[in-house]
């Protein structure tokens, strides 16, 4: 019995024991988890270890299990940060270590963060806010409870889930500036030596998943000692629910917080790269599909350096399709291999595609990797070795040298069964070569030995460039071209007609000019051309001095010697200061209608080639304006050409109703002179003569605003019978309002015209006057064909011509029919 009695007694004390260490332990850990002072030893361990202010909200403690809750998280921002905070996140629940906080360790674990916002940024002299700097500068909170032996407090994270995360990126050492949503991010093993992620998230219809591990991470910059920092990610792409490609990275990092010391091994394929754009919204990306991509990248850059200079070790790029206008106009890439083992292998390329509609093949060669890499990071500073050859339909070209250094030189060579322009004009049977050498570093560029022959031009000559030669360190060009044949109706391409609604609607007047470009180069060219056709014509010994200087144009002389008629003139363009001044005097200039409708912007319904003389000078940055300050005089002439029959029918309402059609009239002759002043040209002669009509008139036109008022006399005529009948044309250029012109008393000057063979002629040739007027008397040639004859000698009619003679019956049917009289 007292046995039984001592077991009991010693029963009991074991469990007053036990039941006051447990209540002396909860009391203990319900002091350590005290939520104030836990909030306070956290907001002081965290600024301690990375020198930035913390906002931390309300925290909750939860004994068993041992957790927090904190709401409203916020890390300040590095100093000139774009935000002031560089993260922020709603809400976090995490587990807490116990046995850790007897260490002065907040031990988490478990940690979800509730819609976290990150704004990582690095400034363009390489300062990024994700550097963090331990033992900095402590906001002003009240004093954290210490042990007593003052050991610090710190904070570590054990693993992390996200929820609902919003990265914003820019960087703007790379021009790369982006913001992701995350949807899920799973970080484990956070505190050990190799911690795993598995991340999602996109941008619209662009999505991802980065799977892989890293070496240990620590809040503070340089914590990973001299240990190689181990990386392996792979990342998945999807673009509207489908498959797009997969990156996979493998290597290693000395120092990751900088991101130097890096040798990696990337692979990856693409199918389209542009649909990884919204990803990258800081970076351009070509249209490339089907890419495949296998490379050694090692850093490049000094320790010091905080750019990011990368050295390709060994490369593999493939790709399928993509259009490459951007680079130059017109090409295509069917396909495009770079190839380089090693870094002192040969680098070489190998594609096909096609230019213009024009099958090519590229065979090509660079030196070896390391020197075309040092070559592309230099600028060409040391001279690289190339080869290029291409080859195909349109023909071949060869460019093989030393390119770049202190002195490069490169030979060019082509040739080409028929070569199509961009402008659909080509070159047949061309061949080409020339000899290309820079120096000082591409200081100095000269052309020289160019020689290109083809059925459409044959010419010779050297250019020279000297990049800082010119005003104010501009570029300067020279040189000389010597040419003893040009075709240049050829060389200008087809010509595809406006539609009559286009021809007659005036340009819009906000049309600006580039004048200021005249400042970005200085030239000091000649041409000389020996033999040349325009518009059909044939001219000899032309020759044009083409002088630029600090924004000033002058081309002088200007002149070419044709058959009946010789061209000469200058031309001056004052583009530095703050209004551009254009001046010229023409003493005879022929140009195609089409140029001066393409180049001026004023519709011109007549084709064939224009002589033009005078003189005269604008002011002002766009065509309007130009033309609304245009002063001085002006002839214009063409024989032989062609006018717009809707155009022609528009302007004269019923007086050429079913005569003029909608196509294209053979036109005799056209002219006109104007003196121009104030915004408005006043026409002192216009005269024109198709196969239907004649012309003779004057009036005025609104140089700016295209308003009408002429008095125009047309002469109708319809197998030498018909009508003159005054016309007064009101409205503009594009809604012309012709209606008849009625003399002071009201009534309207209708003149009958009869054909004959013989006697008096009521019908004057408008052709020679007009010429006259609109050449300012100088040379030019003659339009060919006769001047029908009409007569009201009705005896000599009856005579001579008795059919001519039948028809004067029928006269009033002919004006009836014209709607002319009723």
């Amino acid at each position: 019995m007292a046995n039984s009695a001592n077991l009991r007694r010693g029963l009991l004390i074991s469990a007053a024991a036990i039941v006051v260490v447990a209540a002396g332990g909860a009391l203990a850990v319900r002091s350590i988890l005290d939520p104030q002072a836990l909030r306070l030893r956290a907001i002081a361990a965290i600024e301690r270890q990375t020198g930035r202010d913390v906002t931390l909200g309300a925290l909750e403690v939860h004994l068993f299990p041992a957790s927090v809750s904190v709401r409203d998280i916020g890390l300040a921002n590095m100093k000139g940060g774009d935000t002031a905070q560089m993260f922020t996140a709603r809400a976090m629940d995490a587990s807490v270590d116990l046995m850790a906080l007897l260490h002065h360790r907040i031990q988490l674990e478990n940690v979800t963060l509730d819609h976290p916002v990150v704004a990582l940024q690095r400034n363009a002299d390489g300062q990024a806010n994700w550097r963090l700097t331990p033992n900095g500068p402590q906001a002003s909170h009240p004093a954290a409870p210490q042990a007593a032996s003052g050991t610090p407090w710190t904070v570590q994270l054990g693993s992390l889930q996200v929820r609902d995360a919003t990265v914003g990126w820019d960087d703007r050492l790379t021009n790369v500036k982006t913001q992701l949503a995350l949807a899920h991010v799973n970080v484990s093993g956070l505190g050990g030596s190799q911690p795993t992620f598995d991340i999602a998230g996109g941008q619209g219809d662009a999505t991802f998943t980065l799977t892989g591990h890293t070496g240990a991470i620590a809040l503070t910059q340089g914590a990973q000692g001299g240990e190689k920092w181990p990386l392996r990610l792979q990342a998945a792409f999807r673009d509207h629910g489908r498959d797009a490609g997969q990156v996979t990275v493998d290597g290693t990092l000395a120092n990751p917080d900088r991101i130097k010391g890096y040798d990696l091994k990337i692979d990856g394929q693409i199918a389209r790269l542009a649909d990884l754009a919204p990803l990258l919204a800081g970076y351009d990306l070509p249209d490339v599909t089907d890419m495949r991509l296998s490379t050694r990248v090692v850093d490049g850059s000094a320790p010091q350096d905080t750019k990011i200079v990368p050295q390709v070790r060994s490369l593999h790029l493939q790709t399928g399709a993509f259009d490459a206008r951007r680079y130059l106009a017109g090409l295509q890439v069917g396909s495009l291999a770079v190839d380089a083992a090693a870094p002192n292998e040969m680098l070489t390329m190998k594609g096909a595609g096609n230019w213009n509609g024009q099958d090519l093949k590229l065979a090509a060669s660079f030196g070896s990797l390391e020197q075309a890499e040092h070559a592309l990071l230099t600028h060409l500073s040391d001279s690289l070795p190339l080869s290029v050859d291409l080859s195909g339909a349109p023909g071949s070209l060869r460019i093989a040298g030393m390119l770049g250094g202190t002195r490069a030189v490169v030979n060019v060579t082509g040739s080409a069964g028929h070569l199509v322009l961009p402008n659909g004009a080509a070159l047949d049977h061309l061949e080409a070569t020339t000899h290309l050498v820079s120096e000082g570093n591409g200081a100095r560029f000269a052309l020289s030995d160019l020689n290109i022959r083809s059925t459409q031009l044959a010419l010779t000559g050297t250019l020279d460039l000297t990049m800082h030669g010119g005003h104010g360190g501009v570029p300067l060009l020279a040189g000389a071209i010597d040419a003893s044949w040009l075709d240049l109706d050829a060389l200008r391409g087809p010509v595809t007609p406006a539609k009559a609604a286009e021809k007659t609607a005036p340009p819009p007047s906000d049309n600006r000019i580039a004048f200021e470009r005249l400042r970005d180069i200085d030239m000091d060219l000649k041409v000389s051309v020996a033999q040349m056709e325009l518009e059909g014509e044939a001219y000899r010994q032309a020759l044009m001095q083409i002088a630029l200087r600090d924004g000033r144009l002058s081309v002088d002389p200007l002149q070419a010697s044709g058959t009946g008629r010789r061209i000469s003139g200058h031309f001056a363009v004052d583009a530095s200061g703050d209004v551009p001044v254009v001046s010229g005097t023409i003493g005879t200039l022929v140009l195609p209608a089409t140029w001066i409708e393409q180049r001026t912007g004023m519709p011109v319904a007549v084709r064939g080639a224009f002589q033009l003389v005078g003189e005269g000078s604008a002011r002002g940055h766009t065509t309007a304006e130009l033309r609304g300050t245009l002063s001085g005089h002006m002839g214009a002439s063409i024989v032989n050409g062609t006018i717009d029959g809707a155009a022609l029918g528009s302007l004269l309402g019923n007086v050429a109703h079913g005569l003029t059609g909608s196509g294209a009239l053979p036109l005799r002759c056209f002219g006109l002179h104007m003196d121009m002043a104030n915004g408005q040209a006043k026409v002192d002669t216009i005269g024109l003569q198709t196969s239907v009509l004649s012309m003779t008139g004057s009036g005025t036109v609104g140089l700016a605003s295209y308003a009408l008022d002429l008095h125009l006399l047309p002469q109708v005529l319809v197998g030498g019978t018909g009508a003159s009948i005054p016309v007064q044309v009101g409205g503009s250029l594009s809604a012309p309002r012709p209606r008849m012109d009625a003399k002071a008393d009201g009534r309207y000057a209708i003149g009958l015209l009869l054909g004959g063979s013989s006697g008096s002629s009521t019908v004057v040739d408008p052709c020679p006057a007009t010429l006259k007027a609109a050449r300012e008397g100088q040379a030019g040639p003659e339009p060919t064909g006769a001047m029908p004859k009409v007569s009201t000698d009705a005896g000599a009619l009856a005579r001579d011509n008795p059919k001519a003679a039948a028809k004067i019956g029928k006269a009033k049917d002919v004006l009836k029919g014209l709607g002319l009289i009723h």
